[in-house]
């Protein structure tokens, strides 16, 4: 595989570099054997059915991550994971997705139906580490009228793997999806989602948060695209990058004619530990309806002195002050998940970040 992903919606100058992921965030391009599609088989919460075969319907919705990646996994998959909900499932469907030396490769497809009025948590987890390891997942998402979807992706890999996750959705009148990710781990990591609101009153949220560090590579292509009257978008990235890690952002607010009354807002804030990371954002507003509210805003910078100042009269050290402002970021995320333990790892995966960042200065 050797084809471009995260393809910005309309490109800009070349010369931005963020027009599609750099070179590095391709798919392995060694050889790997066809996937046997094997179904998931674990334990599924009372309320959700499982479906063998996935709708047409849903198979054809596209991700952020463009076409290319899509029937990769679509022919490749080694796992699948259909589902099916029709009432309000109270527990979350946890999984999670582990690469070693022994097992460097995983190709996962989720598939979800929530028909009309159902409620739905899934928690989508990527543990481990192997030398070249690949983690690729590809979600796509049916929300009926009036059903509510959350999706939260957890990346926690290793410094030696890689990690490939592609989430498209088709959202009907007054549903909403909501996808929460929290990035942290490999050295190259890349997502890509493509949401339609299609229906009047659909609403659409992302709430990320990620900390590159060392050479990590990071690329995000987060598009929301309205279609349906008075359809509602607010996408939200917090980002930490040290060292000489390097990280690209597209947020696309996409409207549509007959999409009136709509409102779509994008926003991300970066905070910079070292000169030599590199940032690069690329906000992006679409209009081809009259009646639509659109906004868009990056922020970047380092610490706030007059934050730290506050904090360490207080009674914080620099340092502490410091850390705070960086858990502080990865709050909204945090509070979403709906699992002390997991959101125990995260800080802790955190706090080694830091450790690292302030042992090894320059």
């Amino acid at each position: 595989m050797n084809e471009k992903i995260n393809i910005l919606p309309v490109p800009t100058w070349n010369r931005m570099g963020v027009n599609w992921a750099e070179t590095r965030a391709e798919l392995p391009k060694k050889s790997l054997p066809k996937g046997k599609k094997t179904p998931y088989a674990n334990f599924i919460p009372q309320g959700i059915q499982r479906i063998e075969e996935l709708p047409s319907e849903v198979a054809k919705i596209s991700t952020g991550m463009g076409s290319n990646y899509d029937d990769y996994i679509l022919d490749n998959a080694d796992k699948t994971c259909f589902i099916h909900v029709n009432t309000d499932v109270k527990e979350p469907l946890v999984i999670i997705e582990q690469i070693d030396p022994s097992s460097p490769a995983s190709r996962t497809h989720f598939g979800i139906v929530a028909e009309r009025d159902s409620h739905l948590t899934i928690v989508q987890i990527l543990k481990g580490d192997a030398i070249d390891g690949a983690a690729m997942s590809l979600t796509q998402i049916l929300a009926k009228p009036g059903s509510f979807v959350r999706l939260i992706q957890i990346q926690l890999l290793g410094a030696q793997s890689r990690s490939w996750e592609a989430v498209g959705a088709r959202v009907e009148g007054g549903a909403k999806v909501e996808v929460v990710r929290a990035v942290l781990g490999g050295r190259v990591a890349a997502c890509g989602s493509l949401i339609e609101l299609v229906g009047p009153k659909s609403e659409y949220t992302l709430s990320a948060a990620y900390f590159g560090h060392e050479a990590q590579y990071l690329d995000f292509n987060d598009t929301a695209v309205h279609l349906g009257t008075e359809s509602t978008s607010d996408m939200y990235t917090s980002g930490v990058l040290a060292d000489k890690s390097s990280k690209i952002l597209r947020g696309t607010i996409d409207f549509r004619s007959g999409a009136v009354r709509s409102v779509g807002h994008v926003n991300e804030n970066v905070l910079l530990l070292d000169p030599t990371a590199r940032n690069r954002t690329a906000p992006l507003i679409l209009c081809g309806e009259e009646q639509v509210e659109g906004q868009h805003a990056a922020t970047l910078g380092r610490f706030d002195e007059k934050q730290l100042y506050y904090l360490c009269s207080r009674g914080l050290t620099p340092i502490q002050a410091k850390r705070l402002m960086i858990e502080a970021r990865f709050m909204p995320v945090l509070d979403l998940l709906p699992d002390e333990d997991l959101r125990r790892e995260i800080l802790e995966d955190i706090e080694r970040r830091l450790d690292h960042h302030e042992n090894n200065p320059g």
